[in-house]
């Protein structure tokens, strides 16, 4: 019994942390308030939110800094892969 426990308990808990292994709304070193959500992980996918952020913000953003699987921003400053500004992103 308490094998199945431990191992229903890893599977949880390895289950929740797989969650920020796929998030995909960025945020950046030089990028202030300013995040980004794309439908991907890769380097490329990174770099095309790190685009979005530079053009949104006028300035470079710098690098990634962090990641979640959503965004809000009561200044609207959360963008979508296409560039679009919205106040809350969620799903990614």
């Amino acid at each position: 019994m308490k094998k199945t426990t431990f191992l229903i308990i890893m599977v949880f808990a390895l289950s929740m942390t797989s969650v920020n292994l796929f998030a995909k709304c960025y945020s950046f070193t030089k990028g202030g308030e300013y995040k980004v959500c794309v439908p991907g992980d890769s380097f490329s996918d990174r770099n095309k939110a790190k685009k979005i952020c530079s053009k949104a913000k006028g300035s470079d953003c710098g690098g990634v800094q962090s990641s979640s699987s959503s965004c809000q921003s009561n200044s609207g400053k959360c963008y979508d892969q296409n560039g679009k500004s919205s106040s809350y992103l969620s799903g990614y």
